[in-house]
């Protein structure tokens, strides 16, 4: 149990690399993360049917500016862990995984508050002397330690206090609740793409749209061939702009030289 708490721990800390290592990796998400915590708990198939359904529910979940819904990472480590640990599957995740991530975006918020001046005032101090190298190591290390190793240890703390709880815990959750939970896990991923529409949606973008939808609903085409067919209309897109883009240049520059004359 030590040994898996440890691991899980790791996979943690690999999901947070996405923030001071990897960059935008996408390794904090659920489909990566799943697989790794399945090897874990030695249950990869599952781990796999469970990462895919929490990205389809957090589909719509991004960090947007300031604007923090959940600690991603968390959500999915302890909800998969969950879900394999109880064999209750996407509901468990849901109904673990959600609100524990949300506690630890709280201490997040916490240590960003006040312990994080403490290490930027350093790092002020260092930049004031021209000490490039110990402003890069506190800049790393500081914000690893500060902002993520809480989490990974809260994360390892509830993997082992909560495996065997949570399973008797869920046990104790009536049937039709748990059955109102794979209910809202279906309607998850629409919330989500509705989320990421809702962003996305523009005049000149809502046509195309409605041209998938007509090609999905209607004419039965799979969405491998949708794409390919997305591909080709931004290729002929892309030609027929940077051909546009050569003849403004050609008529600018005869302009310039009827100018000239």
């Amino acid at each position: 149990m030590i040994l898996k708490t440890f691991l899980i721990g790791l996979v943690a800390l690999i999901g947070y690399s996405e923030y001071f290592l990897t960059g935008a990796s996408m390794i904090f998400r659920p489909i990566a993360l799943a697989p790794l915590v399945g090897i874990v708990m030695g249950d990869v198939p599952n781990a796999i049917k469970v990462g895919a359904a929490m990205e389809l529910a957090y589909v719509g979940v991004v960090e947007v500016g300031i604007s923090t819904p959940q600690d991603m990472v968390s959500a999915s480590v302890l909800g998969t862990t969950f879900a394999l640990s109880t064999g209750k599957g996407i509901s468990a995740a849901l109904t673990f995984g959600l609100p524990l991530s949300m506690l630890i975006l709280i201490v997040q918020n916490v240590m960003y508050i006040f312990v994080a001046p403490i290490y930027v005032s350093k790092m002020d101090e260092y930049a004031k002397k021209a000490e490039d190298h110990k402003l890069s190591m506190m800049a790393f290390w500081g914000g690893l330690v500060v902002n993520f190793i809480p989490s990974v240890i809260f994360i390892m703390l509830a993997f082992y206090f909560g495996s065997g709880f949570s399973k008797q815990l869920i046990n104790m959750i009536p049937q039709f609740v748990q059955d109102g939970l794979v209910v809202a896990s279906g309607l998850l991923p629409a919330f989500g793409f509705a989320l990421l529409i809702q962003q996305m949606l523009r005049k000149d973008i809502v046509p195309y749209m409605i041209l998938g939808f007509i090609l999905t609903a209607y004419l039965k085409i799979p969405i491998i061939g949708i794409a390919i067919l997305g591909l080709v209309i931004v290729m002929i897109s892309y030609h027929n702009e940077m051909k546009l883009h050569e003849q403004l240049k050609s008529i600018g520059g005869g302009v310039e030289d009827d100018e000239n004359f």
